[in-house]
């Protein structure tokens, strides 16, 4: 198994490294998908919803980047100081033409992971908590 990790700092500003680490990387091990940029998008997705929602323990709070290659399956986690969590099984926010401005802001993240992502799971990892995106080519 190939693997690559990165811990940063729960921090916004760090959400584009941890991105582009992630996707260089399978970039890097020839994965096809990694050259879509939804596949960017939805590591993006994972990372900043980690820093939105994994801060717990403060300033010393960080967002933990792993990504596993074994054969032609791709594991990528993003675990955070978070408290444990649960996925919507929800897809789409839901609006009508009629009241555009009651378009839902935010409820989009999840969705676009799991167009790249076919297994989307909650994991934990020595106490921290986060999710777990894989996908076979």
């Amino acid at each position: 198994m190939q693997m690559a990790t990165l811990t940063v700092p729960n921090r916004v500003e760090f959400v584009r490294p941890a991105t582009l680490f992630l996707v260089n990387a399978a970039r890097a091990l020839d994965v096809p998908v990694a050259e879509e940029p939804v596949f960017e998008v939805a590591i993006s997705e994972a990372v900043t919803n980690a820093v939105r929602h994994g801060g717990k323990r403060g300033p010393d709070s960080t967002i933990t980047c792993q990504l596993m290659l074994e054969s032609r399956s791709l594991t990528v986690r993003i675990i955070n100081d978070g408290e444990p969590f649960g996925l919507p099984v929800t897809g789409l926010p839901e609006f009508s033409r009629e009241q555009l401005d009651a378009v839902p802001s935010s409820g989009y993240g999840l969705p676009i992971i799991r167009t790249v992502f076919s297994n989307v799971r909650v994991v934990e990892v020595q106490g921290r908590f986060g999710v777990e995106m894989a996908l076979d080519y």
